[in-house]
């Protein structure tokens, strides 16, 4: 039986390291648990908003300048052609761009220095009894060790989320907490070197593909781009004519041609994009931190933030109820928002097309809509009247060209059914979480 511990963490990527450095700090001994030794290289996030910096500073954790690249905000190009927005962070904040696989080597080392913490890599968990996790260490024998806390930061395919459902009777356990993920699109993830981008500080988003695609700085000769793929594409031989065809008239020449190189080379990576939404964070001496909770669209690239404050959160309480109703209120928002982006972006409809360009008028006359916008995108708005005013304010402005329309062009049922797909639109976004995001 190894020592006991007052925390244990199981998953060493971003959000778990954020929680074992949290609990460490508030003077909790810490066993951190990883399966593998070596950080990850597969597609995963790289931006981290205003807030997730401030987390990592109240930890302790820089962002080295040979790691990480300072982000103003977003610049949305519209399909039209019509000149991009610049969607500043908050309040003069800023973003951080990182390699996934640096970030997380970053964050270990500063967890194993830390003398309340015992990183142990290459640790595979095989089973979670009540209060005892059981582990092996690259084939050896099991290893036994009690925790007060038990936390899961072990991504979509959580064994402690797993654990937690199978010792509860099916009448405490929500549908939603146990509803699987649901996959929504995929992502597409290449790098493209020796380029510069439209406006340099900022991540791009292009509109008028089949989806959203977000290209961004890593390094000085680094830009990272990302298409949101549909699920009805088909897949890797096909790509780079579909991303032609799809895609890459909406794109400047300077990206749009090395891009389709690059994917003519197969140097692209893959991530399903799955959505389940963040409805419980643990019970009694169990919590979910990060993916393992739940994932929202990455359009918004906002599962690092959410991760680091989840763990700082959860390091603040010894109730993890309280805890669980704190962060669902806190990315209620945000997660209704990333569902409306994705369809914003993906769906060809009309009323979305005409939501669309309305959303671009509002975003493009009104400073206040922008920083609205930008303080929804980075998961600080805490409740959901932001959010309703923004979606009115664009349905609105919807609504008045429909009928202005209706006066000068089109018949006044034209413009009455419009209206009346913009309200099926609202209602839309405004089914409780628990519901599926289809449309």
């Amino acid at each position: 039986m190894t020592a006991p511990c007052d925390v244990a963490v199981i998953g060493a990527g971003p959000a778990g390291c954020a929680t074992a450095l949290a609990h460490a700090r508030a003077g909790r001994r810490v066993l951190l648990l990883e399966a593998s030794r070596r950080p990850p290289t597969r597609l995963a996030g790289e931006w981290i908003h205003p807030g997730g910096i401030a987390v990592l500073h109240r930890l302790g954790v820089g962002m080295p300048a040979p790691l990480s690249r300072p982000a103003l905000g977003f610049v949305l190009h519209p399909e039209d052609r019509s000149p991009p927005i610049t969607l500043a962070c908050p309040r003069g904040g800023r973003a951080a761009t990182v390699r996934h696989c640096e970030l997380v080597a970053a964050l270990r080392a500063v967890a194993a220095d830390h003398p309340a913490i015992t990183l142990t890599l290459g640790a595979r968990v095989t089973s979670i009894r009540h209060t005892t996790v059981v582990y092996t260490r690259e084939g050896g024998p099991e290893q036994h060790v009690r925790a007060g806390r038990i936390v899961g930061s072990d991504g979509q395919a959580s064994l402690v989320r797993r654990a937690i459902h199978s010792g509860a009777p099916a009448t405490t356990t929500p549908a939603t907490t146990t509803a699987p993920a649901t996959t929504v699109s995929r992502t597409a993830g290449v790098l493209l070197r020796g380029l510069t981008l439209p406006a340099e500080g900022y991540g791009h988003v292009f509109a008028g593909g089949p989806g959203p695609v977000l290209a961004y700085r890593l390094d000085d000769d680094t830009i990272r781009v990302t298409i949101d793929v549909p699920l009805s594409s088909r897949r890797s031989p096909d790509l780079p004519s579909y991303v032609q065809r799809g895609y890459a008239r909406f794109l400047p020449a300077s990206l749009s041609g090395p891009l389709c190189a690059a994917l003519e080379q197969r140097a692209v990576q893959w991530a399903a994009n799955r959505i389940r939404l963040r409805a419980f964070h643990g019970r009694g001496p169990y919590a979910l931190v990060g993916d393992a909770v739940g994932t929202c669209h990455p359009l918004t690239a906002s599962g690092l933030t959410i991760g680091l404050r989840d763990a700082e959160c959860l390091a603040r309480t010894e109730d993890v109820a309280a805890h669980g109703r704190r962060r669902r209120a806190a990315v209620r928002a945000h997660e209704h928002l990333a569902a409306a982006m994705h369809r914003i972006f993906c769906d060809p409809g009309r009323p979305t097309r005409d939501l669309r360009r309305s959303m671009y008028a509002v975003l493009r006359a009104s400073g206040s809509e922008r920083e609205r916008m930008m303080r929804l995108l980075c998961a600080e708005e805490l409740g959901l009247l932001p959010l309703a005013g923004a979606v009115l304010h664009v349905a609105g402005h919807a609504v008045r060209d429909q009928l202005v329309a209706g006066r000068c062009r089109t018949t006044w049922r034209t413009s009455v059914c419009a209206c009346g797909d913009y309200l099926s639109w609202l209602r839309w976004m405004s089914r409780p979480p628990g519901h599926s995001w289809g449309w």
